[in-house]
């Protein structure tokens, strides 16, 4: 069973914050009360359970308290858990039916997303950088938005990339962050089989 700290230190990674972040994101004045149980000076009170699970309530209030049963309620964990797949979202998106999820991700905002997978492409910079995890949707062609970010799907390849149309023509370009070391792609609007939009990205900082 995970002690307080590794609890709270669990909830504070789920939300991608800084410790100090979080404890100002659920109403404390500075980090300090949570270093005070990573110190073994102070419990999780139930006064601090309500105010995270008050901004979180994804949170299951009585987990914090008492570290049993899951870190996400009941509800939180059938409507923001998407499979995981641990291969690159562009090998993935060129055949799903070839891959298989071992276990499901959970993260805040994952209400539309269908899965998430790996990208160990370099082209989309720092933005996107190699090691992170992408949460997409798949959306049908004629849903684009200009601007976005998505894998797309041709007869000939799967790349991720931001798309925006070229001006007076029927074309899409694809465009690499890294725009030193990979060109722009024109393709035809008709070229595009399958189309992901990217809906969050977790960088993997540890790389």
């Amino acid at each position: 069973m995970l002690n307080n700290w590794q609890r709270i230190e669990r909830v504070v990674k789920w939300t991608g914050l800084s410790v100090n972040s979080f404890a100002l994101s659920i109403g404390l004045a500075r980090g300090e009360n949570l270093y005070q149980i990573k110190r073994g000076n102070n419990g999780i009170s139930r006064e601090l359970a309500t105010m995270i699970a008050a901004k979180y309530p994804q949170i299951s209030r009585a987990w914090l308290l008492a570290g049993e049963g899951d870190m996400f309620t009941e509800a939180t964990v059938k409507r923001t858990s998407v499979p995981f797949f641990e291969v690159d979202v562009e090998k993935l998106a060129t055949a799903p039916d070839r891959f298989s999820s071992r276990t499901f991700i959970s993260l805040p905002g994952l209400e539309d997303a269908d899965l998430g997978a790996l990208y160990n492409g370099r082209a989309m910079g720092s933005d996107i950088p190699p090691g992170s995890i992408v949460l997409v949707r798949k959306v049908p062609p004629e849903a684009l938005v200009p601007g976005g970010d998505y894998v797309v799907v041709t007869e000939g390849f799967a790349m991720l990339r931001r798309v925006r149309r070229q001006a007076g023509s029927d074309q899409l370009r694809l465009i690499a962050v890294d725009a030193e070391n990979f060109d722009e792609i024109l393709i035809p609007t008709s070229a595009v089989r399958e189309l992901f939009l990217i809906l969050s990205v977790v960088i993997n900082k540890t790389l």
